[in-house]
């Protein structure tokens, strides 16, 4: 099941956390787990691991139990921020990193060819469009991938906070 939020955070948060995570954190190159090589075919983007910024973190942390009214018991300490180009479709699950994914659209295009993928029985199945302030939860072993644009440049920021364990609130 994936579930959809907007407006994951109130306007002022939104505003704070876009300068912080497009000015003040030190991204690194990143590569698909299992890679032997670091090629252009294994890049997945630029991040920054969210443990390094504990205030961040817990922004992220507080609201994603409010909001999908879940609670948190253990974090992935790959969970992080990204800053990524959108060139390539690289479908991917997370299932060895975590049990849910909560994926937090920061800052980029409100676009459909900049948003997240999902697929089917290796089949795309379901399309979700980039939009500031938007927040999906879905399961990590979900088949996914960044949506590829044809236009040159185009970019994002998004965080990841991928859950190792949760309880659901009432």
């Amino acid at each position: 099941m994936i579930k959809i939020i907007d407006n994951f955070f109130d306007n002022d948060m939104l505003e704070k956390i876009k300068y912080h995570v497009a000015t003040q954190l030190t991204y690194t190159p990143r590569y698909f787990e299992d890679t032997k090589e670091k090629i252009p075919e294994n890049y997945y983007g630029d991040r920054y691991e969210l443990r390094n910024d504990t205030n961040l973190l817990n922004t992220f942390i507080e609201n994603a139990e409010k909001k999908f009214k879940i609670k948190i018991k253990r974090l992935s300490k790959f969970s992080g921020v990204d800053m990524r180009n959108l060139d390539v479709l690289k479908p991917h699950t997370d299932e060895t990193v975590a049990k849910i994914n909560i994926l937090i659209m920061i800052k980029g295009n409100t676009a459909v060819t900049n948003g997240t993928v999902f697929y089917t029985d290796n089949n795309l199945d379901m399309h979700i469009g980039f939009k500031e302030n938007r927040a999906l939860m879905f399961p990590s072993n979900k088949v996914h991938s960044p949506h590829a644009s044809t236009q040159p440049g185009i970019r994002r920021y998004t965080s990841t906070l991928f859950i190792e364990d949760y309880e659901t609130s009432i």
